[in-house]
Formats: structure tokens, C-alpha cells, sequence
């Protein structure tokens, strides 16, 4: 794919701007440009030929200090080994160009910010979500599954969170498998969260895992933050696991998105009564019953990675018993 060249301080200055979000800077402004903008001068040129009272509100001033910030923020990133890659770098992972919202719209991250191993983008990733509260068998579930996956050599991807996220990341750490977090805050280590998993998160990078996130350094973390990243854990994924959620919750984001953009979504199917009972295994039920879900169980490893890799899942049934009974 043949891209106009945007070059980083150039993404990040007009994500300074008052009024310049990332739909106009991808849709108004980079469709629109002819050849390499790397440098202020070639900014405040090309600024001076677009037409519209959004850009013309905008002064050089404006633009001049807006790259100043930006060159503040790369610098930061420097500082603190925190690499950049926009949506106009031959690095930016392709699957990520198609990555849709809940509702079916393209939603592609403008800039991603990263700690650790950028190669693991090139591992296809499953997404591995869900409660933050999983039962014993939920956690068993998580750990296991994430590291059947992981050794049949998937990424995978989720958000640092306790509960199922966590369940996710240290079941491919304990297989020596690829990991990938994705955050809704800055990557320094002051502003990782949740504060419990800073642990977890230098060891994703001390193994060969990833840090990804859309905000730069010293970005605490927020409502909305949690809610966008949703979409990316499913948008960098070929398929979607639930481990365990409510019929409501947070999970639902990247169920949704998942749904939208039509890629495979498993949901473990639990035995045990105890489970089958709790309120974070019922979403685990409706998703299956209701929304299409494939149930997996313990034995079921062979033919998700088959529904994957392109099988057509409607061949594909699992019929023995699951270890979480």
C-alpha cells in the first residue's frame, strides 16, 4: 500500500490542534497530500493551500506551537525507550488499518506508542478478554487457553487488567510464549495501570511481549481510554476468546467490535455448576446461545486454531467433556 508520508512530528503536531482529531488528519489531510511532509516549514506550506473555517481558524502560531509540544512528547518518548509508529510507517501492523468500533466503523489509531518488541505484531494475535472477578475456573481457563494458543504460536492480546486480562498474558508468559498489552495510558512506568500489574507489564517486555497504547508519556489513564483500547485488543486479533463475563460490563466493547468486524469469537464453555450458576459465566451463556460464539472447551484447542486459520467453523464441533467441570 502506497501512503503519503507523514512523517511522526508531523502526526503528532496536527494531533495538537484544536479541532484536528484523527478522522480529519487520516481522512481531510493525509488523502489529500501529494508529497512528504517531515518538516514545520513543509507543515505551515501545505497548511497555507487548505480550504474550510476549521483550517483557516488555525495560524501559523497555532502550528508552531503545536510542534513545539510535539517535540516535547517525542523527546519524553525517547527518554523513556518508548518507541512511535503512525499510520504512515511501513511498521504499522496492516491488520490494524482495518480495525472497526463497536458499531462497524473504521476506527484505525492515528499513532501507537510502544515498549518492547515491536516484531511480535508480526505474530497473528488472539484477543483474550473479559471479568475482571473470573471464579477459580475462570482463572484456570484464561491461563490455560491463552497458553494452548500461545504455543501454537498466536500472540496474545489484551489489556493489563486483572482478572481474565491478566489470566491472558500469564498463560503465554508460562509457556515462554508472545504477549501483547494493549493500554489506555501512557507507557512510562509512573503512569502503567493498573498499578498491581506494573510487574506484569516489565515482565511482558522482558520477554520478547509488547506495550501498546494510543496516548503518549505521563497519560493517566481514563474512562473513555478504557473503552477506546477495546476495539484495538480485538482490531490486532484474527479471533476473539472470552474467558468469563456478566451480560453487561466492559468485556462487551471488544465483543462487539470482534462481531462487527466479523472475525471468529469463542466463549468458554464452563460445566461445573458452581460456574455455570455465577453471574460472570452468564454472558458466557448468552453470547454462545445468542450472538453467534463459538463454545470452547479444554479439548477443543485443534479446531478453534483450525476456525482461525480459515476452516469453516460450521464444520467444527467439540462434543468431549472440558476440563473446567
Amino acid at each position: 500500500m502506497k501512503l503519503p508520508i507523514l512523517s511522526q512530528e508531523i502526526v503528532i503536531t496536527l494531533q495538537q490542534l484544536e479541532g484536528i482529531g484523527n478522522k480529519t488528519i487520516l481522512s481531510k489531510i493525509g488523502s489529500i497530500v501529494c508529497s512528504s511532509i517531515s518538516t514545520l516549514d513543509d507543515l505551515l506550506s501545505f497548511w497555507g493551500n487548505l480550504k474550510g473555517k476549521k483550517f483557516e481558524a488555525i495560524s501559523n502560531d497555532d502550528i508552531k506551537e503545536a510542534n513545539r509540544i510535539a517535540k516535547r512528547i517525542i523527546s519524553r518518548a525517547v527518554d523513556e525507550n518508548v518507541g512511535i509508529i503512525t499510520y504512515y510507517d511501513e511498521e504499522y501492523p496492516e491488520i490494524l488499518r482495518q480495525c472497526t468500533d463497536e458499531k462497524g466503523k473504521i476506527d484505525v489509531p492515528l499513532i501507537l506508542y510502544y515498549r518492547g518488541n515491536l516484531k511480535a505484531l508480526q505474530i497473528p494475535g488472539i484477543a483474550v478478554i473479559g471479568t475482571r472477578e473470573p471464579t477459580p475456573n475462570g482463572v484456570k481457563a484464561g491461563e490455560y487457553f491463552s497458553g494452548e494458543f500461545a504455543k501454537q504460536g498466536f500472540n496474545i492480546v489484551s489489556g493489563l487488567a486483572v482478572g481474565c486480562d491478566t489470566t491472558g498474558h500469564v498463560g503465554a508468559l508460562k509457556v515462554n510464549g508472545v504477549t501483547t498489552a494493549f493500554l489506555a495510558n501512557g507507557l512510562d512506568w509512573e503512569s502503567i495501570y493498573p498499578k498491581e500489574n506494573l510487574e506484569l507489564a516489565k515482565r511482558i517486555v522482558a520477554n520478547n511481549g509488547l506495550l501498546l497504547s494510543e496516548y503518549p508519556i505521563g497519560q493517566s489513564c481514563g474512562r473513555y481510554g478504557l473503552v477506546a483500547r477495546d476495539r484495538l485488543q480485538a482490531g490486532l486479533s484474527k479471533a476473539t476468546l472470552v474467558v468469563q463475563t456478566g451480560v453487561t460490563g466492559g468485556t462487551m466493547h471488544a465483543v462487539n467490535a470482534t462481531i462487527a468486524s466479523k472475525k471468529p469469537l469463542f466463549a468458554v464453555e464452563y460445566r461445573n455448576d458452581v460456574d455455570i450458576s455465577h453471574e460472570k459465566v452468564q454472558g458466557n451463556i448468552m453470547l454462545i446461545r445468542e450472538k453467534g460464539a463459538i463454545p470452547l472447551r479444554s479439548n477443543g484447542i485443534d479446531s478453534a486454531v483450525a476456525i482461525i486459520r480459515g476452516t469453516d467453523y460450521k464444520q467444527v464441533t467439540v462434543t468431549q467433556p472440558s476440563l473446567f467441570d
